[in-house]
């Protein structure tokens, strides 16, 4: 999250930037919901399909319904996985220095969530 800040900062923008950011923020999130899933014993790795979905549902089953996770975390890490999606396949959407705001945002709420039910300061 330091790199984002940092080119954040100092004002380098350009669209394909972006999409490479946002990527990266929903990548960052979306592997640390899977060890979420590792620590209880699912094994998202053993999972041939729909891995992103999976994830958030496994993540809903196990966390949010039982009141481990809030529920604005894992929409914040469904909200990213939205922006990713843009970014990788909606080629003509121009994203903006705003939606890279946003997905930092998003990351930090569900990292820091994450984070505290690991036990990692």
């Amino acid at each position: 999250m330091a790199l984002v800040r940092a080119l954040l900062l100092i004002g380098v923008g350009h669209p394909l930037l972006y999409r490479m950011l946002i990527g990266r923020m929903y990548y960052a999130a979306h592997h640390l919901g899977r060890r979420l899933l590792i620590e209880i014993g699912v094994l998202p790795d053993e999972w041939r399909q729909n891995v992103h979905r999976r994830v958030l549902e496994e993540l809903e089953r196990h966390y949010v319904s039982t009141g481990r996770m809030s529920r604005e975390a894992l929409d914040a890490l469904s909200e990213l996985r939205t922006l990713r999606i843009a970014v990788d396949y909606e080629l003509s959407w121009r994203p903006r220095l705003s939606h890279v705001h946003r997905a930092l945002e998003l990351l930090e709420l569900f990292a820091n969530e994450g984070f505290r039910i690991l036990g990692v300061s």
